[in-house]
């Protein structure tokens, strides 16, 4: 009996452990992330369940780029119905306002990119910045080429930015461009989390494992020579 309640309370140290040394992840909110939200309908057709229409993306900034309901142009699609896309060379931007950058924090900005069945998807480049009297410092950024995703598909690319103690002034600003072709982009997000949470090391886990293992080796030993003397 007083095995199994030394096992279960390791088990229990081990799982709080692995637990409490998780890195929290917190989502920064970007509104219209996957651009289901139009600011009008999507006025030109494009065949069998595809539509799109320019200027129509709720809480976006773009100049010649809008919503798009792709209908057979992709498999299907990361998130909803609606996609967004832009043509070069022109961008999708959004400013995160009332969200500058943590100190000692690591952020990931993540994209899915498509590739048009017709293959006139093209190179990109992707970033988040921060934005102050108009003028932009990258943090991160993410060039690629839609011509390396499989015709019809989305991939998620992303790309990561760690803060120290001295930070970049003012408010995250997302911009998402089209260097040559079509950029055709769903399902944006953006996640922080503190750099000094960390998952416990690979060693440091092994070593607590080992040192488990030990004991509940000499506790079964004991209560094996306590039965032999007991017999």
């Amino acid at each position: 009996m007083m095995v199994k309640k030394l096992a279960l309370a390791a088990a229990f140290v081990l799982c709080m452990t692995i637990l409490g040394g998780t890195a929290w992840a917190d989502n920064i909110p970007i509104v219209n992330p996957s651009f289901e939200v139009t600011t009008g309908p999507l006025g030109i057709a494009c065949g069998t369940g595809c539509a799109y229409g320019f200027n129509t993306i709720s809480g976006w900034s773009n100049t010649a780029g809008g919503a798009w309901q792709p209908g057979s142009f992709f498999s299907s699609i990361p998130d909803g119905s609606l996609i967004a896309f832009t043509n070069a060379a022109s961008s999708l931007s959004q400013t995160l306002t009332g969200n500058s950058v943590l100190a000692n924090s690591i952020y990931t900005f993540s994209v899915f990119v498509g590739e048009r069945s017709d293959g006139i998807s093209g190179a990109y480049s992707l970033s988040l910045d921060t934005i102050v009297g108009g003028v932009t410092t990258t943090l991160c950024s993410i060039p690629g080429n839609a011509t390396s995703i499989a015709r019809g598909t989305f991939q998620q690319v992303s790309c990561t930015y760690s803060s120290g103690s001295t930070l970049p002034s003012g408010d995250l600003f997302l911009k998402l461009t089209a260097v040559s072709g079509q950029l055709d982009v769903d399902n944006v997000s953006l996640t922080v989390q503190s750099a000094a949470t960390s998952v416990p090391e690979p060693s440091s886990m092994g070593l607590l494992s080992v040192g488990l293992l030990l004991v509940f080796s000499t506790l079964l030993v004991r209560r094996k020579k306590v039965v032999s003397l007991i017999a």
